[in-house]
């Protein structure tokens, strides 16, 4: 009985010393033939706060009867129509623009698109793959109608420019 209880003690200690982790061992890296490309964190700009304090210049008042031009106005822009791609609806499909107008897609939502116009003379315009919050603009200088398509889910992206 007393050999029972020394073998059991021997194994007991010998499982405890083979599960304590000491603060020195390290694992060692598995080598799978591919290598990885080493982290690179970006370096921090620091950004200087100015010497002395800004001083601002006061309000310019103007007397009624007087007309002043607004600096930050900002007009519309000229010759741009916009559609936006969400996920895999348009905000316009079918649109009637003027000769020169450049038409901007912007794709909002998640899913990839690719959109392909089809020109009258010329074939075929493409852009490249737009993921969320790129866009892709395209200027109609010609009269006629131009069918447009998403390559990668045509059967819900697709419309017509006509340009007049």
């Amino acid at each position: 009985m007393d050999k029972k209880i020394i073998v059991l003690l021997l194994i007991l200690g010998i499982m405890l010393s083979g599960c304590k982790i000491s603060e020195e061992q390290t694992e060692e890296p598995v080598e799978t033939g591919e290598q990885e490309e080493p982290i690179v964190e970006p370096e921090q700009e620091e950004i200087e706060e100015p010497e002395e304090p800004i001083e601002e210049e006061p309000a310019e008042t103007i007397e009624p009867g007087e007309e002043k031009e607004e600096a930050n106005a900002t007009e519309p822009e000229k010759n741009i129509f916009k559609i936006e791609i969400d996920n895999l609806t348009l905000s316009q499909k079918d649109v009637t623009i003027e000769r020169g107008t450049t038409v901007v897609w912007e794709n909002k939502g998640g899913n990839v698109h690719k959109l392909t116009i089809y020109k009258q003379v010329h074939g075929l315009a493409q852009s490249p793959r737009l993921y969320k919050g790129d866009s892709f603009e395209y200027t109609f200088d010609e009269e006629g109608k131009y069918p447009y398509v998403c390559a990668i889910f045509p059967e819900n992206i697709m419309g017509t420019i006509t340009v007049e």
